[in-house]
């Protein structure tokens, strides 16, 4: 197994969380989302670091009335299925409940099993349904959690 450590994202990771960004997620991002969004809520964007560069991230959102909201979480293909995306998620549930968040939201295509029960397992419910969600019109599961 290769050694990881998680941390914050830094404005130099920038290139290669957006690389990551743009290889495993359908979505197509503007680079200077990543900076207001870390500007807005350092903790909330973590990043997995190995010898080999970036091999993760989660960006997230504090929301009012005590919520907060998973925006990104990309593993690289070569590193899933090893734990990052759990061990990712769970420091991002703990800054979550630093800030006094007592829900934590987050929204997965559809037709995405894999995802949908990564999260289950962490204990998200699906909560409701947002139509044409994504760019190419798919539909998205909303999906919550309490801390």
């Amino acid at each position: 197994m290769i050694k990881v450590y998680l941390r914050g994202f830094s404005q130099a990771d920038l290139p290669l969380v957006y690389d990551l960004a743009c290889k495993t997620l359908s979505e197509k991002y503007d680079p200077s989302l990543f900076i207001s969004l870390s500007l807005s809520w350092p903790d909330g964007f973590i990043v997995v670091e190995s010898p080999d560069g970036i091999k993760a991230f989660i960006l997230g959102a504090l929301l009012p009335n005590l919520q907060s909201r998973v925006l990104m979480l990309a593993v690289s293909p070569d590193s899933r299925r090893r734990g990052i995306g759990t061990m990712l998620m769970k420091r991002f549930l703990e800054e979550s409940s630093k800030r006094g968040t007592r829900i934590v939201t987050l929204e997965v295509r559809k037709h995405n099993d894999a995802a949908l029960n990564f999260y289950h397992k962490l204990g998200f419910l699906r909560v409701g349904v947002i139509g044409n969600y994504y760019n190419d019109g798919e539909d998205a599961y909303q999906m919550q959690r309490w801390l």
